[in-house]
């Protein structure tokens, strides 16, 4: 297994740092026979008549992996809001602030993210992103991660993947469409800053081991999203579990990126709980299953998860 794959169940904009997606036509059709069987949990707690959906999210897919099932789509109807990582509907809508976010992305005095890459990976890096039509000569002016934002966004092409098709995506046009309430239990901002902020050196690991093994990704993420489609918890927790071990050497990697976000999620849901607020959550399916995870944690406080088929 691959360090960055686990990328689209964590981190949502990633995708959209580099804006490199297609436009969706086919996700709002719900008129068509399901194929997929993502996922869905549902919370209880003994003496409260709350509930609480816990819907992870993928965020890249494509068209077939709509209409959702109707057992997802029951669950978001029985809720009061939805609950995600941030609005990524309307970040993509805010050009001005989009514009604003990727000043942060540019190398200082104008320097070429080929002195941070190294000759080697920037060359092997520039001619995947050429081969999939992504290469632009100012990118060179952006740092590491917009170049591994670039790199994410070619692998997914190739698996023929993409985030306008995303699960948190195709929620939020439903819920803005149905006029539900949504909120957002982080922000484009605080994920911003959490990727400005990450070591330098694990970025350069990343990208390093995708330009020497970039086939391999492409084959891992399309058996990613196989088993996210068909709800393979057992085969999805393995790779979970896989790619723990491989970042171990990558210091703070999944605490900052999985552990420590998921206490903070965790603490928003508990008070939206408690507050009688019945919430369809969908973030990332890495926040929701597997070690530390945000099941985890409420089965730590006395909730009771069942499986939602």
């Amino acid at each position: 297994m691959k360090k960055f794959k686990m990328l689209l169940l964590i981190l949502p904009l990633i995708f959209f740092v580099s804006g490199c997606t297609p436009e969706n036509n086919d996700s709002k059709k719900e008129e068509a026979k399901s194929t997929s069987s993502p996922l869905l949990f549902e919370v209880t707690k003994e003496g409260s008549d709350n509930k609480l959906y816990l819907f992870g999210s993928i965020h890249a897919a494509e068209a077939s992996m709509y209409p959702l099932p109707d057992y997802v789509l029951n669950a978001y109807k029985e809720s009061d809001a939805i609950a995600v990582e941030f609005d990524l509907v309307a970040y993509n809508q805010d050009l001005e602030g989009q514009m604003e976010s990727l000043k942060n992305f540019i190398n200082p005095n104008g320097e070429s993210v080929s002195k941070y890459l190294g000759e080697e990976t920037y060359n092997k890096a520039k001619t995947i992103l050429e081969k999939a039509h992504l290469y632009n000569s100012m990118y060179d002016l952006y740092n590491v991660v917009m170049w591994f934002s670039l790199m994410e966004n070619a692998s997914m092409a190739d698996a023929e993947i993409f985030s306008t098709f995303g699960i948190d995506n195709h929620i939020l046009t439903k819920a803005k469409d149905d006029k539900k309430e949504i909120i957002e239990l982080e922000s484009p901002e605080f994920q911003t800053d959490l990727l400005l902020n990450m070591d330098s050196k694990i970025m350069l690991t990343l990208i390093n081991e995708m330009v020497d093994n970039y086939d391999e990704e492409v084959d891992e993420l399309k058996k990613l999203y196989e088993a996210y489609k068909k709800g393979d918890r057992e085969n999805l927790e393995a790779m979970f579990k896989g790619d723990e071990e491989e970042t171990k050497d990558l210091g703070d990697y999944n605490k900052l990126l999985i552990t420590d976000r998921n206490k903070g999620m965790f603490a928003k849901l508990d008070q939206y709980f408690k507050d009688g607020k019945k919430v369809f959550c969908t973030v990332g399916l890495a926040h929701i299953i597997g070690g530390e995870s945000i099941i985890e944690l409420l089965e730590g406080k006395g909730y009771t998860i069942k499986q939602i088929k």
